[in-house]
């Protein structure tokens, strides 16, 4: 299997700028390209065709002029409702944007699509009752990942030019990594999360959230970050002088060789483009994963019950659930199902265990940032596994215990760092052809570094 050759959204900038290509032309193709993809990948649940074909005609000037592209369906547009996959939650209806989608507007973004998510975007497959299952471009019988899969899959098909999405535990970077693209998740606190379903202001899940682009390339991330964050980036530099944190005793699972293979051509590559390696141990990774199962399920179960009373007032009851999935009538998706079923294993049995992991977590995340300062880019696998069959990937990881091929993944939203997925295209697995991905992280403020190290890594890698 061979990297798609469709162009990235600063190339298109270019022709635009050039006069090569028009806006209405360029929105034209991938309408086309959307619609041809859709009966295959079932990526969009909303076209705006008509809109942005008119909007291409005279597009709003900006860094993002003309470029469609599509958005998750959990954030907020002015006069369309967020069903985030559910039949039982009543639809939340919007009379403004979410801040990140007003910001790409007003750069010029023309938005093409809504994109596909798991029920209540809490599982790593994008499938619900209302939309039905997203596939993966590479190989439809395999899952796009979730919960930004729609995303994933509308971005690597050549559907749109790039897509926003939200990571709480890996969605932006799970699919970006099944399908073969970037996906970068900011820190929590970089990117507006007004207008973003779930709200969890309340909550120290929030501080695990970052909303963020999957993208074609690392230099269309720091396109769009630049767009939508308060503290845009400086201009691209050299990766020359930053430190590499290879990290020791990190509890990790790889199950194909060429993630092995990737990583360490990865760390060959940032070396050769004068990044200095530093190993430095990781010992409590298995405890952070166990803590954040915990923390999970705390602060999620009364929160989604409520959600999930219906617009009579029939509250949702695992018992009764259980029996209608059992006889295929379930009223959410199996995936939310399994994530709800477990909670009662996982839910602490003091109250006070949630202050405590929290403390636990404040910690951690003090000695982190100490240790990678400004300069310093911890490099990861992605995920321990390759884009699964359908079905895999939830029964892989809504269980009890730590899982080994999510760590990585995890870590960076529980540590709060911004993290960026890059594909390893040079790397394919030989057997699938599917490409693994190499993750880099940084402390929040040093995303500037964490961009410069991932450009580098896509030059030798993909």
């Amino acid at each position: 299997m061979k990297k798609p050759k469709q162009a990235d959204a600063t190339e298109l900038l270019r022709q635009m700028a050039s006069g090569e290509r028009t806006s209405a032309a360029i929105v034209a193709e991938y309408l086309e390209r959307l619609e041809a993809n859709h009966l295959r990948l079932n990526a969009a649940v909303h076209v705006f065709k008509d809109e942005a074909l008119a909007e291409a005609k005279n597009p709003r000037p900006g860094p993002l002029s003309g470029l469609p592209i599509s958005v998750k369906e959990t954030l907020a547009l002015a006069g369309h409702s967020v069903t985030a996959g559910s039949r039982r939650m009543p639809p939340i209806h919007w009379d403004t944007d979410a801040e990140v989608v007003r910001r790409l507007r007003q750069a010029g973004a023309i938005i093409l699509a809504r994109s596909n998510v798991p029920e209540f975007a809490m599982a790593g497959e994008t499938e619900n009752l209302i939309y039905g299952r997203t596939n993966n471009p590479l190989d439809e019988t395999r899952t796009a990942g979730g919960s930004s899969g729609g995303e994933g899959a509308l971005v690597s098909s050549g559907s749109t030019v790039l897509g926003v999405g939200t990571d709480i535990l890996g969605s932006i970077r799970i699919p970006a990594a099944f399908c073969g693209i970037v996906g970068f998740k900011p820190a929590s606190g970089a990117v507006s999360h007004q207008g973003v379903w779930p709200s969890l202001p309340d909550s120290y899940l929030d501080s695990w959230m970052g909303v963020g682009p999957l993208t074609r390339s690392v230099r269309d991330a720091r396109l769009v970050y630049n767009v939508i964050t308060d503290t845009p980036l400086p201009p691209a530099q050299t990766a020359r002088g930053l430190h590499l944190i290879i990290p020791t005793g990190f509890e990790m699972t790889s199950k194909a060789d060429c993630i092995d293979a990737a990583y360490v051509m990865a760390q060959t590559v940032l070396e050769v483009a004068g990044m200095v390696a530093q190993e430095r141990p990781f010992p409590d990774v298995s405890t952070h994963f166990l803590n954040l199962q915990q923390l999970l399920a705390a602060e999620l179960e009364k929160p989604f019950y409520d959600l999930l009373t219906t617009t009579d007032g029939q509250k949702f009851s695992l018992a009764a659930e259980a029996l209608k999935q059992a006889v295929g009538r379930g009223t959410i998706y199996s995936g939310l199902f399994q994530l709800l079923a477990v909670v009662p294993i996982l839910k602490p049995r003091r109250a006070e265990r949630v202050a405590e992991i929290i403390q636990t977590y404040d910690q951690a995340r003090a000695d982190l940032y100490q240790m990678l300062g400004r300069n310093g880019v911890l490099m990861l696998p992605t995920l321990g596994i390759l884009a699964p069959k359908h079905g895999q990937m939830n029964r892989a990881s809504l269980r009890p215990g730590v899982n080994g091929t999510v760590t990585a993944m995890t870590y960076c939203n529980t540590m709060n760092l911004p993290a960026i997925t890059v594909p390893a295209w040079k790397d394919p697995d030989p057997e699938t052809g599917l490409v693994p991905g190499v993750m880099l992280a940084c402390a929040p403020g040093a995303e500037a570094a964490l961009l410069d190290a991932a450009a580098a890594l896509e030059a030798g890698i993909s």
